[in-house]
């Protein structure tokens, strides 16, 4: 009797079943993997909205810095621009050397299409552009341009420009209104000017100057702007002073002299992205008056092209009919008549797309306009 109650007991007492205990198991990791994979999703989208962040926030500085010179491109420049040696937009800018033996215009905006090669980019014959500009230190001498007397080789010196100043034209130091501590009105050596008259607009470089009394520009200048004043033809210096009406290749001395700025962008072949600034390093050696200052890092492309005065899109605006950069048809006027700038740049992320397994490209295109080139009158 007691023997059959006892086995009756244990038959009632409930449980798992094997089975039971294997699907409970394999739906608890179905859902463990399915919450899993939610996270590693949100994870991977907040990876790529933080490599996104910082990728355009220096696609965007940079941007920024070429939008703002595109905006002072001329402003207080000469209209056609300033003239400087054979082939110193070459030399300095990269741009393509034109094929005559005349002197270059350095115009308020110098095109290069197709310069650099990019090692971040496999696309074949893909380069990327260049762009430089001039205008116009607006803080330097209260804005006002330093009127000039006349010119005249220093005794030992015959090479030297000396450009001998109205001393009334000059500012006194900290009489501008508020004044940027690098901008002085007095000029130093290695400032950058631009040399204005009814015949000529030269683009020179100070060597040595003596107070509010007169600056030298000598050849041998860091950028090779300068040219010898008694050298003849191309060779000779555009600020020798006219000695008659019919006199070519020289400068009447109703001049004035205003400094002047010259930046440009491109890409380096690592994909590094710098603004260079030429000139105008106040207590920097010689040597030191090309620096580069890097923007943006990563930049597989840069690609610019230019809206002209008649609504027609350009990759190059000198670049004549053939549409080739270097030939006997390029015309730099064209650079003129640039009245906006549409800059395309693309960024890789710097680190790996879990999905794709492959850097991130961002691209971030922006137009700005020229305004000073089509209204100032320079």
């Amino acid at each position: 009797m007691n023997t059959e109650r006892t086995s009756i007991a244990k038959n009632d007492q409930a449980g798992f079943t094997l089975l039971e205990l294997i699907i409970s198991m394999v739906i608890f990791i179905i859902i463990t993997g399915a919450i899993y994979g939610l996270m590693q999703l949100g994870m991977y989208d907040r990876n790529r909205a933080s490599r996104r962040t910082d990728v355009l926030t220096n696609a965007r500085v940079a941007v920024h810095m070429i939008g703002r010179d595109v905006l002072n491109a001329g402003l207080g420049y000469h209209r056609r621009g300033g003239i400087v040696p054979d082939n110193f937009n070459s030399t300095q800018l990269g741009v393509p050397a034109d094929v005559d033996g005349n002197r270059d215009m350095l115009t308020s905006v110098v095109a290069g299409n197709g310069i650099n090669t990019n090692s971040l980019n496999a696309t074949p014959g893909l380069k990327t552009d260049m762009i430089s500009f001039a205008y116009q230190d607006v803080d330097f001498n209260c804005g006002t341009p330093v009127q000039l007397q006349g010119v005249a080789a220093p005794s030992g010196l015959p090479t030297v420009s000396r450009l001998t100043f109205k001393a009334s034209s000059v500012a006194a130091v900290g009489a501008c209104p508020s004044p940027r501590t690098d901008q002085a009105s007095l000029p130093t050596p290695y400032d950058l000017f631009l040399i204005e008259s009814d015949t000529s607009q030269v683009v020179g470089m100070a060597t040595a100057v003596s107070g509010t009394t007169s600056m030298d520009l000598a050849p041998g200048d860091p950028l090779g702007l300068n040219q010898a004043i008694n050298g003849t033809g191309v060779n000779g210096s555009l600020l020798r002073q006219c000695t008659s009406s019919s006199d070519t290749n020289c400068t009447t001395y109703s001049a004035t002299a205003k400094r002047i700025f010259l930046v440009s962008y491109e890409v380096k072949s690592d994909g590094t992205l710098i603004r260079t600034t030429y000139g105008n390093n106040r207590g920097g050696a010689s040597t030191a008056q090309v620096q580069e200052l890097p923007l943006a890092y990563n930049v597989e492309d840069m690609q610019i092209k230019y809206v002209l005065d008649d609504g027609t899109l350009s990759d190059n605006p000198s670049a004549g009919p053939d549409g080739i950069a270097g030939t006997a048809d390029d015309d730099w006027q064209g650079f003129n008549k640039i009245r906006q700038v549409q800059v395309t740049v693309t960024v890789l992320s710097t680190e790996i797309d879990e999905k794709t397994h492959l850097p991130e490209a961002i691209t971030l295109s922006s137009t700005f306009s020229t305004r000073n080139l089509e209204y100032d009158a320079g």
